[in-house]
């Protein structure tokens, strides 16, 4: 009974992210006009969608190499193909899409899938927990960027940017203890578990040694691999750099040519959104771009641009949830 409420209550949540989600969405259509939209659709075109598409799908495949430098260091013993990190990398992103906690839902379906070709939990675990970590640490450093040039702009609201800037600190100042604890092989999270002597419980002493050990394999990757961890810290700037691309991309076949400083700040600002717990920040991404392109002095439909990046999103969720079901595997995880 416990269990079927915790399914009624995750169903629940996830049911009202998305009514509040599509009801902010539902407002911007009202508000741009449905009309419009359909019309700015049509004259952006088929071809110039299909190359948005073709570049995430590049970018996309760096992101699933990378994972599998990671992993091959890790689990030196199997050595899977880019392509089927590529496809496990996919089932994550529809997973983390599809659910509220759209940066880290994804994370146990790739443990699964990795364990599933006969790594060990521990080896996949730790693969994936140094790829997040790398991926979100390139996300901020781009946020980040994007702040101190609306800044320097003088542009946003004192108020909004301040608390942007606290929520980034944070993030920073965990990141930060992460990658040095590991580095130095000190652990971080069995580290918190012995700050609230939580490893003296007797039910949580199997988890805390668990923990241990998979820390101990994250601290061996960062050790005597200079030239590795400087191609992954490069792979990540160019990963996250797509973004500025694809906004110039995006904004050229629409008609309306953007600044290098416009495109930055479009591609970091309306981020900020997808750590909301809203499913594919939906309602919430479109309004952050709208209130970038009003920011920006920017005549383009927000719900139109928005739309050719839901488009994209929507082809990954396909192959992702595809790959899925061939093998075996839930989505959305009930527990």
């Amino acid at each position: 009974m416990a269990k079927l409420s915790k399914r009624v209550k995750k169903a629940l949540l996830i049911m009202v992210a998305f009514l509040a989600g599509g009801g902010l969405f539902a407002f911007l259509i009202w508000r741009t006009g449905a009309a419009q939209t359909y019309d700015s659709l049509l004259a952006f075109g088929v071809l110039p969608c299909i190359g948005f598409i073709m570049i995430s799908l590049t970018n996309f495949t760096l992101y699933s190499w990378r994972w599998k430098l990671i992993t091959d260091d890790i689990s030196p013993t199997h050595k899977l193909s880019l392509g089927r990190f590529f496809l496990h990398r996919m089932s994550g992103y529809a997973a983390g899409y599809l659910t509220p906690a759209s940066q880290v839902a994804g994370e146990p379906i790739r443990v699964a899938m990795l364990v599933g070709d006969g790594i060990t939990v521990q080896e996949a675990t730790s693969s994936v927990i140094l790829d997040l970590a790398f991926e979100i640490s390139a996300v901020v450093a781009f946020i980040i960027s994007g702040i101190i040039i609306a800044v320097s702009e003088g542009l946003g609201g004192t108020k909004a940017i301040a608390g942007a800037g606290v929520f980034i600190i944070i993030i920073v100042a965990i990141l930060l203890a992460f990658f040095w604890r590991l580095a130095r092989g000190d652990g971080f999270f069995s580290a918190i578990m012995r700050i609230f002597r939580l490893h003296k419980a007797k039910k949580l002493k199997g988890m805390y040694d668990w923990l241990v050990e998979t820390e101990g394999l994250m601290s061996k990757f960062f050790a005597g691999k200079k030239a590795k961890l400087a191609l992954i810290v490069c792979l990540s700037i160019v990963m996250v750099s797509f973004k500025a691309i694809e906004a110039f991309f995006i904004t050229h076949f629409f008609g309306v040519p953007i600044s290098f400083r416009d495109g930055f700040l479009l591609a970091t600002l309306p981020s900020l959104a997808m750590l909301l717990p809203v499913p594919g920040g939906l309602g919430v991404y479109e309004g952050s771009n709208a209130a970038v392109f009003s920011l920006l002095g920017l005549q383009l439909n927000a719900v139109a641009y928005t739309a050719i990046i839901r488009i994209r999103d929507f082809v990954f969720i396909m192959i992702g949830v595809t790959h899925a079901v061939r093998r075996g595997e839930k989505l959305i995880v009930s527990e």
